[in-house]
């Protein structure tokens, strides 16, 4: 091999290296912002269920009681 085609795959290796950082680093972005949505969805799920355990929870106090009309 001679200099020219020892540099020409440096700068090949060198291209393939950076778009594989480029992509890498894309993907962590991804990452994170899928990590940020996945808490804020568990959050809102467990309020969800702490509203949906209330109100089961006045549905049986209600259920108990007699209707204002009798």
């Amino acid at each position: 091999m001679n200099t020219s085609q020892i540099n020409q795959r440096i700068d090949e290796l060198e291209f393939k290296l950076q778009f594989q950082e480029d992509t890498i680093d894309s993907l962590n972005q991804a990452l994170i912002a899928q990590q940020k949505d996945i808490l804020l969805m568990k959050e809102k799920l467990l309020i969800i269920g702490k509203q949906l355990d209330s109100q089961r929870q006045q549905q049986n106090i209600n259920e108990g009681e007699r209707p204002p009309h009798y």
